[in-house]
């Protein structure tokens, strides 16, 4: 089990304790120090004190179960505007949103794409296009998506009128 798994198996039962969404988990290497990064989630948004009650568990947590060999970073945070879209589940919940999508290898020369969220079918997840043409892939094709905040979407909506 890699160290993102069980920081994620730790994680889960203490959100869900605190009536929180478990967004995404994340241990990366940033500038030499090792991040463990957690992004949590509510209906109605997370308050800072949610993120600071939950930092204080989960670093208990990997220190008891010494997850982390070493010295780490622990960032626990909103998942913010350009939320993360990690599962396929996130892509059905966000459907018919705004996001952006890269693939492990290219198609057709293009490995990044953005547009409208499709409900996934059968494991796959679409986007249309500005163009209006869908892209449709398998979810172990995609590399990562997450949501597009697009501040003209009104104005296109409305067909230019303020």
């Amino acid at each position: 089990m890699s160290v993102r798994d069980e920081v994620h198996q730790l994680a889960l039962p203490l959100a869900e304790e605190e009536g929180l969404e478990l967004v995404d988990v994340d241990v990366l290497v940033q500038g030499g120090r090792r991040v463990v990064r957690v992004l949590l989630d509510r209906p109605g948004g997370i308050q800072v004190s949610d993120c600071t009650r939950f930092s204080r568990r989960i670093a208990d947590c990997l220190d008891m179960n010494q997850t982390i060999q070493g010295q780490f970073n622990l960032e626990v945070s909103s998942p913010g505007i350009q939320r993360p879209l990690p599962t396929l589940e996130a892509m059905s919940r966000f459907s018919g949103q705004r996001a952006a999508l890269s693939t492990f290898e290219p198609r057709n020369g293009r490995r990044n794409y953005e547009g409208e969220v499709l409900a996934p079918v059968s494991g796959r997840v679409g986007l249309r296009t500005e163009d209006g043409a869908e892209h449709w892939f398998e979810w172990a094709e995609v590399k990562s998506a997450h949501l597009v905040v697009d501040p003209w979407a009104r104005v296109r909506q409305d067909g230019g009128s303020r």
